[in-house]
């Protein structure tokens, strides 16, 4: 089978004069050309954009112009894979280097006795080297491609990635750690570590970068924390090292709320236990005051006895609340005034409130019973008016005020309490800490932090809010909202959480 015969490419000469005779003869020595001629005067034009099919382009200029480099330009511009040889009179190198700044891909003198041999080989130098520039041009492309696409994966992680060098200067970093410094990765390239990240955290780095901690160590930068991992890595004769650090400050507060439910949960046992153990002889006071009721008759102190059973009845009520906030008892919900519920928990208070002489202000409103569990609302409203106790007594004004109010939004269904004080009031840097669980401003042995949690819990487990808000007066106010809904709703929503 006879070879497939290569078609030749279109050669055009461009301008003149040219010994077209001697070209073809040099070209025909040549044997079986890759070339077809084609000589087109300078007259009859030649726009850049005829390039189709084209194997090469000769420009001739006897005298080189500025015409013809700015035409060799835009041709090369938009035919880059086409060679073109510059033929002219090369005076001096000048002319030669002119004519290769403009693009030609070679150049050679007209005045040289052989220079039409040389348009073929020059030619097909060009035409090799082309092929060899494009091939490299394919592989730099896909290297920068897959460089920018590496880059653009380190950039798309929001924890922080850098390279530092043993002179702890940065290679690279990612752009989560540039911009938390407020710099481009740019930028940061060549800088010392200790000039972006501060001399602390530079020195604690080269540390890490020197014992090689197996496992990842947590660090505070800024007001975040981080865990650091550290990888060496050998590069170029170059002793690198790659930091890691993963943001793990919304990890550390999970941590330490479930460190809080712990010991909440651990609180619930002991309560749990300790309300068993009290059960017993709370019924034993009872059965026994009730035996001597009896046997007294109408000349025994029914009084001194009542007041035994009131008080007995009240403990069994707290234990009954223990249970209940150990998740040992389900709820007792029933229809309530709260202002009822207020006064009972104040004639609680009254002996320690007559003591401090403190005055407690009544301003009921006309509220709706709300279905909710009585004991649970009186220990909320008993917790609330011990804090406003303590805080008047740090304060120590001229006269002691806790001002209760009730009020009622028809529209919302939403029964509002508010307890005011003209304490020392709390401060705004812990006004958002009160309601977490061992959260205290009181000396040891005073309070445990618990009271303002377990309210917290109580009203939101009412579906209602609680929050804290600075009093006119100077004090603190305690709002709690308490949504009116009916007991179908109530057993509706239990019946849906089962």
């Amino acid at each position: 089978m006879s070879e497939r015969k290569e078609k030749k490419k279109r050669l055009v000469f461009l301008g003149g004069p040219l010994p077209v005779e001697e070209i073809k003869k040099a070209f025909a020595a040549r044997g079986n050309s890759r070339y077809r001629l084609k000589f087109i005067p300078r007259s009859e034009g030649f726009s850049p954009r005829e390039a189709e099919g084209l194997g090469g382009l000769v420009v001739t200029d006897p005298l080189p112009g500025a015409d013809c480099r700015e035409f060799i330009k835009k041709f090369k511009f938009m035919n880059n894979t086409v060679p073109v040889i510059m033929l002219g009179v090369c005076e001096d190198e000048t002319s030669c280097l002119e004519a290769l700044r403009a693009g030609a891909d070679d150049s050679l003198a007209m005045d040289k006795p052989d220079f039409a041999a040389g348009i073929a080989p020059a030619l097909d130098k060009a035409a090799a080297r082309q092929v060899y520039d494009d091939k490299r041009n394919w592989l730099e492309g896909i290297f920068f491609e897959n460089h920018t696409r590496w880059l653009a994966f380190l950039d798309a992680i929001t924890d922080f990635i850098f390279i530092l060098d043993e002179q702890q200067r940065f290679i690279k970093a990612n752009s989560a750690l540039a911009g938390a410094y407020g710099r481009h990765p740019k930028d940061v390239t060549g800088m010392k570590s200790a000039e972006l990240l501060g001399a602390e955290l530079a020195a604690e780095l080269e540390e890490m970068r020197r014992h090689r901690p197996e496992q990842p160590v947590e660090k505070k930068i800024n007001d975040d924390y981080y865990l650091v991992s550290v990888f060496p890595l050998r590069y170029e004769n170059q002793d690198l090292t790659i930091y890691f650090l993963k943001k793990i400050t919304d990890m550390r507060r999970l941590k330490e709320h479930l460190f809080h439910s712990d010991k909440l949960a651990s609180i619930g046992l002991l309560v749990s236990g300790v309300a068993h153990e009290l059960n017993n002889p709370l019924t034993g006071i009872v059965a026994y005051t009730e035996l001597l009721r009896m046997k007294a008759g109408a000349e025994g102190p029914d009084e001194v006895i009542g007041k035994i059973m009131v008080s007995a009845d009240r403990c069994k009520k707290i234990v009954e609340n223990l249970l209940t906030f150990s998740r040992q008892q389900t709820f007792a919900r029933s229809f309530e005034s709260i202002n009822d519920v207020i006064d009972r928990t104040v004639e609680l208070r009254s002996y320690w409130l007559r003591q401090s002489g403190i005055e407690v202000v009544r301003d009921f409103g006309a509220v709706p019973s709300l279905f909710v569990d009585a004991q649970q609302i009186q220990q909320v409203i008993l917790n609330v008016l011990i804090n406003a106790e303590q805080a008047i007594a740090d304060a120590k004004p001229p006269e002691g005020k806790i001002i209760f109010r009730t009020t009622f939004d028809a529209q919302a269904r939403k029964l509002s309490v508010s307890i005011t004080d003209n304490g020392s009031g709390i401060p705004e840097r812990i006004a958002d800490k009160i309601f977490d669980p061992f959260f205290t401003t009181r000396s040891v042995g005073v309070g445990t932090g618990l009271g303002l949690s377990i309210s917290h819990g109580i009203v939101t487990g009412h579906g209602g809010e609680i929050r804290v808000e600075r009093a006119e007066e100077g004090g603190a106010r305690f709002v709690i909202e308490l949504p009116q809904k009916q007991a179908v709703e109530i057993l509706r929503e239990h019946a849906e959480k089962i």
